[in-house]
């Protein structure tokens, strides 16, 4: 089992994993459970200590019978759920393009990720991918999830499949290896300083089927501005995070939303102090956020307010505007 860390990682994955294990007859709310991971999960993002998430992955493998759940996970995802920067990644011109992107707006996938594009002498390059000081970085399922993904939106774009001239990882494996590089079409390391792959200079010049300046220039642009929000200390962008996705439910209790996060109310509380602010302030902010965004759709006020979690327009008025 991966070593134990306190790195928060942001997961989107437990829905489909759910929905995989549901195939087969298996529930996941026991397997999460044991993990230490909230049942949240099930319904969307989650944030949680690197550990539990492990924890779960390893158990969602065991019960499914596979030791290549991340490459099995990687098909079962749909595209497009990496949100803005997979977006900005499809419109570029070129793969080149694309790969440098990527890198650039790899926080806004996970705020602990490090993404670096790498150019080499013979006009090739390598991608590389760490998770601050983790020799295993994500372990095995979350490493090979996180490359496969990768490379089948690149082949998505391209139109056809991408050729590696390598690839590599930083966990080990005792078996399957084989079947991995059969995977990725080329020769595969295992135990490297991180994950990644390298490609030639041809692959770079390839064009995309989805390039489009004008949405590139757009997205970009969009991709950017959510960059220099996500400056803030983590804690309070992995707070506003989970309370997005619960503004429209009852549970926004700030007990009920540590939890989620997998810490005790005092430690979120103290955090949140450290970072300048409180939970208050970041539930309002988040809130205000989405009525200005909600608004501008031409929601009415009181289909606005229910949705942010008030019982009437003058609650949210009242909250929001004094």
């Amino acid at each position: 089992m991966a070593a134990k860390t306190s790195l928060l990682f942001t997961l989107r994955l437990i829905p489909v994993i759910s929905a995989m294990l549901a195939r087969r007859g298996i529930a996941a709310a026991p397997l999460l459970d044991e993990a230490g991971v909230p049942l949240d999960a099930m319904r969307g993002e989650i944030t949680a200590p690197l550990a539990r998430v492990q924890a779960f992955m390893e158990r969602a493998a065991a019960a499914l019978g596979t030791d290549l759940f991340g490459l099995e996970l990687s098909r079962a995802m749909p595209s497009g759920s990496y949100g803005v920067a997979e977006f900005v990644v499809r419109s570029a011109p070129t793969i080149g393009d694309s790969l440098r992107l990527l890198c650039e707006l790899s926080p806004l996938i996970n705020p602990i990720s490090n993404m670096r594009f790498v150019p080499g002498d013979d006009g090739g390059a390598s991608f590389h991918y760490a998770v601050g000081s983790e020799r295993d970085m994500l372990g095995v399922h979350l490493n090979e999830f996180s490359i496969a993904y990768i490379v089948r939106q690149f082949e998505a774009i391209q139109g056809s499949p991408m050729p590696l001239v390598r690839a590599w990882f930083a966990h080990a494996r005792a078996s399957n290896a084989d079947a991995v590089a059969q995977h990725f079409g080329c020769s595969v390391r295992f135990q490297a300083p991180d994950c990644g792959f390298a490609v030639t200079a041809d692959v770079l010049a390839l064009p995309t089927r989805t390039g489009d300046p004008v949405l590139l220039k757009f997205l970009y642009e969009q991709a950017r501005a959510q960059l220099a929000r996500s400056g803030e200390l983590d804690i309070v962008t992995h707070l506003a995070r989970v309370l997005e996705t619960r503004l429209s439910t009852t549970a926004l209790g700030s007990d009920e939303v540590a939890r989620s996060m997998a810490m005790t109310p005092r430690t979120l509380q103290r955090r949140l102090a450290a970072a300048g602010t409180s939970f208050r302030e970041v539930l309002a902010h988040v809130r205000a956020r989405r009525r200005s965004e909600l608004l501008g759709s031409g929601m009415s006020e009181l289909a606005i307010a229910r949705h942010l979690g008030f019982s009437d327009v003058r609650a949210m008025r009242r909250s929001l505007d004094d």
